[in-house]
């Protein structure tokens, strides 16, 4: 057996897979002799037996099939290639740069990306990533909407502190004015004060309602606004973070098997990593498929969370909307009937 990195271990591992319909497994292999001593699965198709076991993953050895020794005198069915923790967590300089190039090609226009000559990987129907700009604009919407509705509960607030302090004068002028006889024009201001003082203390009370409703819905706007759409959209941004790692490896993997393509059969020649297992490769594809597993697992999440907060952006608002509404209309027609008992009462 060849021996391995140092940051890669391998775990001997038998597997029974059965076959499907057409008797197969559904795995693609690479490697063998003359280019490479080793046999390896270079991908797992979807829905086929292989993928439903589980068990075999890409960039593991082939070592024998149904008891068949495949290269030297061994016992085991494949070498599983396990990766070590360290190698999970470190990104190589080239997979950064990999990332932060299709970071930056996604920015821009795919013409200007084409004439610069960048080479990527493409995710097609990418539907989630072109809702980041529209969860901008949402949080732009709500920060306009608490911002004009924190502008009227205030104007409300001061409204009925106004009408709450000139019936307090009202008041105040109905009880120091001395009582006087019938017809006198001080007894005529005292009855007028007397009779506007609750009509004001009224209006003050319906307003202060209002403003009150306002601040309730613009505190449950604030919670959408600065807990539910920066969740979402963090976990967009781990999505956008995932699909570029994945992106970045599907790169990496197209450029070695391009380097085996041009140096092994063009050339005659053969790779130093060939030679001694292939295992640069086989590590990549390793880790694409895991990149692969984890952009698939954070595109989930993020659907989902975008999903729900489109739900509860539709419903939601337009409660609070009509809330809003019943509640204006609620105070302007109490105020109004107020101010015509009033008008009612002076004019007899």
């Amino acid at each position: 057996m060849l021996n391995p990195p140092q940051n890669v271990r391998l775990i001997a591992d038998v597997v029974d897979i059965e076959k499907d319909e057409k008797g197969q497994i559904g795995i693609a292999i690479g490697g063998g002799a003359p280019h490479c001593p080793c046999l390896y699965v270079v991908q797992i198709f979807e829905n086929s037996p292989a993928r439903k076991n589980g068990l075999l993953g890409v960039g593991d050895e082939i070592v024998a099939v149904n008891g068949k020794v495949l290269k030297g005198v061994v016992r085991i069915s494949f070498n599983r290639l396990h990766l070590v923790a360290d190698t999970d967590v470190v990104q190589t300089l080239d997979i950064l740069l990999k990332k932060f190039k299709h970071r930056l090609v996604d920015s821009m226009d795919e013409a200007t990306a084409d004439a610069l000559g960048f080479s990527r990987a493409i995710l097609c129907n990418d539907v989630l990533a072109q809702l980041k700009a529209r969860m901008d604009q949402k949080q732009q919407f709500y920060g306009t909407l608490i911002k004009k509705s924190g502008e009227m509960a205030r104007c409300y607030q001061q409204m009925a502190a106004t009408q709450s302090a000139v019936g307090s004068v009202l008041a105040e002028i109905q009880a120091k004015e001395r009582p006087s006889s019938e017809g006198d024009v001080a007894n005529d201001i005292g009855q007028v004060t007397s009779d506007l003082a609750p009509t004001h203390k009224i209006l003050a009370k319906e307003h202060l309602t209002v403003a009150q409703n306002i601040e309730e819905m613009v505190r449950t706007l604030q919670c959408h606004a600065n807990a539910a759409i920066p969740d979402a959209r963090q976990s967009l941004s781990k999505y956008l973070d995932a699909k570029y790692e994945f992106l970045a490896y599907c790169l990496r993997t197209k450029e070695l098997e391009d380097e085996e393509a041009e140096t092994a059969f063009e050339n005659g020649e053969q790779l130093l990593r060939m030679e001694t297992g292939n295992y640069e490769y086989r590590m990549t594809l390793k880790k694409r498929d895991q990149s692969r597993i984890s952009f698939m697992e954070k595109r989930e999440k993020a659907a989902v969370k975008i999903e729900l907060l489109d739900e509860k952006h539709v419903r939601e608002l337009a409660l609070h909307l009509k809330t809003l509404m019943n509640s204006l209309k609620m105070a302007h027609f109490a105020s109004r009937k107020e101010l015509i008992k009033e008008l009612t009462t002076t004019t007899k």
